[in-house]
């Protein structure tokens, strides 16, 4: 098991305080134990167990919040990956099949084709397959049955809509390199995208792009940036994140973040979308959803608490 980093002396510690603009954490603070960081966290608000992640995804460490005490460590090494709405299940892309564990003791449940692995808010796993989105339906025999959910067309049809990507015809690559379902019927697509011929120097271009019952969403902004970071969603869907430093809502616009929080490994959110985790190189943010709204909107006020954790990745339940 690799160690992760626990709560030590020496900590930067950013309280509940109103943070102005893009100022960053406070002075270090010499701290008798971690319990000096729980009041912060009280008076933040925050509960549950947040589940943090070393390199590798093997080791990590559970804190019950706000006390910040330590719970079981869990010795077994289950794959990182997607996991099921409901923790049981975890999926990993290795090759071109999707392998799917059981969550407790790693222990393996099923492999379908495909890659890019995500859960459907019901429990329905999907994986990009033959350049399109699909689940999988029990058919005769032992095997399963791919159901489209968006198209190869409709993805090339979203392709086309990037600003780089000519009015005149030319032939499109076009990849789904992460997927996340904010509803059953909602999904915000990562899309990598090749011109071949004479624009084949542009290299990849990418986009987010959202999608409604397997259509492109007519109302969503599409997202143009390419970070080359990992795709998600909160719990409730209602906001797509992507490392190191994009958060969208449903309908494509963005939320900032301060300068200080750009370089993000994970994001970890509440069940009730309250609170946000964000793994930084350093340190581990937990901010108020609510507040980071409100810096969107005027570029202060920002309530947060930051614990000198190392993590490559989050979980908060």
């Amino acid at each position: 098991m690799i160690a992760v980093a626990s709560v030590v002396v020496a900590a930067t510690v950013d309280a509940v305080r109103g943070r102005q603009g893009d100022e960053r954490p406070g002075a270090t603070t010499e701290l008798s134990d971690r319990e000096d960081l729980a009041p912060a966290l009280a008076a933040l608000g925050t509960r549950g167990q947040l589940v943090v992640y070393g390199s590798g995804g093997c080791a990590k460490r559970m804190f019950e919040l706000p006390s910040l005490d330590r719970t079981q460590d869990r010795g077994s090494c289950v794959p990182r990956g997607a996991v099921s709405p409901d923790g049981n299940l975890v999926a990993r892309c290795l090759g071109d099949e999707t392998e799917v564990f059981h969550a407790v003791d790693g222990g393996l449940e099923r492999i379908v084709p495909g890659c890019t692995p995500a859960w459907q808010p019901d429990g329905t796993l999907t994986v990009a397959m033959e350049r399109a989105v699909v689940r999988f339906r029990a058919c005769s025999g032992p095997d399963s049955c791919p159901v489209t959910l968006i198209s190869r067309r409709e993805l090339h049809r979203a392709a086309r809509r990037h600003p780089t990507v000519p009015d005149i015809p030319v032939r499109l690559r076009v990849l789904v390199d992460g997927i996340a379902w904010v509803s059953q019927t909602r999904a915000a697509v990562l899309l990598s995208i090749r011109i071949s011929g004479r624009l084949a120097g542009l290299g990849a271009l990418s986009e987010i792009v959202f999608f409604e019952n397997g259509r492109l969403a007519p109302a969503a902004r599409t997202y143009i940036r390419g970070t080359g970071g990992r795709l998600g969603a909160s719990p409730r869907g209602t906001y797509v994140t992507q490392t190191p430093d994009v958060i969208l809502r449903p309908d494509g616009s963005q939320v900032s973040l301060p300068q200080h929080l750009r370089d993000v490994r994970a994001f970890g959110w509440s069940a009730d979308e309250r609170f946000l985790a964000l793994a930084t190189r350093f340190a581990v943010s937990i901010l108020d959803v609510s507040s980071l709204e409100r810096y969107d909107q005027v570029g202060s006020g920002l309530r947060s608490v930051t614990l000198p954790l190392r993590a490559t990745g989050l979980a908060w339940r």
